[in-house]
């Protein structure tokens, strides 16, 4: 029986440990766990930009510039952002504005059901933060593969926000960092529980 009970508290305490050891792994691998991105296209048919923050805008415009031929949709609830486009005199009539959505899962419907309105193959570069980019991946699994699309990764890139690559990996050091990881990871949960 000793034995027993040795082995027992043996193997619990070799779980315990190795269930440790995937805590912290799984805690310090967070940031970089968030960043889903792909190289850029030779070739983009659409850039959808996700509401938020100006740098996306920003980087949405560089990504125009070089994607002549794209078509650019972007979130902005309220027409912030676009208001300013207009009042740069950007050109506007390779813009569509979608204004209904509130959050992420809406952006991502909404640009699916434009998808669905077009034929042919797409080829859409989906621009947002870089820690934003596993949840929109996590939401857009939700909806049927479908092989006329071809979605590429495109965060905004780190140093536009001033943030660095160690930054990510050590993302609980930067209150800036460590609060868009902590806030996403909780968005992603609730998103995973809800929906």
């Amino acid at each position: 029986m000793k034995n027993f009970k040795g082995a027992l508290f043996s193997s619990s305490v070799v779980f315990l440990l190795l269930s440790l050891a995937v805590l912290v792994f799984s805690f310090r691998n967070l940031g970089k766990w968030l960043m889903v991105s792909d190289p850029l296209p030779g070739h983009l048919d659409i850039v959808f930009t996700f509401a938020g923050e100006n740098v996306r805008v920003a980087y949405s415009k560089e990504l125009m510039s070089r994607f002549s031929g794209a078509h650019w949709i972007l979130s902005d609830y309220k027409d912030g952002h676009s208001r300013l486009l207009k009042r740069s005199n950007y050109d506007m009539s390779k813009v569509s504005v979608i204004d209904s959505c509130r959050n992420t899962y809406s952006e991502v419907d909404a640009l699916m059901k434009r998808l669905s309105s077009q034929k042919g193959e797409l080829h859409v570069g989906l621009v947002s933060g870089p820690y934003h980019m596993r949840r929109i991946k996590i939401m857009l699994s939700r909806y049927p593969e479908t092989p006329n699309y071809h979605f590429y990764f495109l965060p905004v890139p780190l140093e536009h926000y001033n943030w660095t690559d160690n930054m990510i990996k050590k993302w609980w050091r930067s209150g800036t960092v460590s609060s868009a990881v902590i806030s996403e990871v909780q968005k992603i949960v609730y998103f995973l529980l809800v929906t």
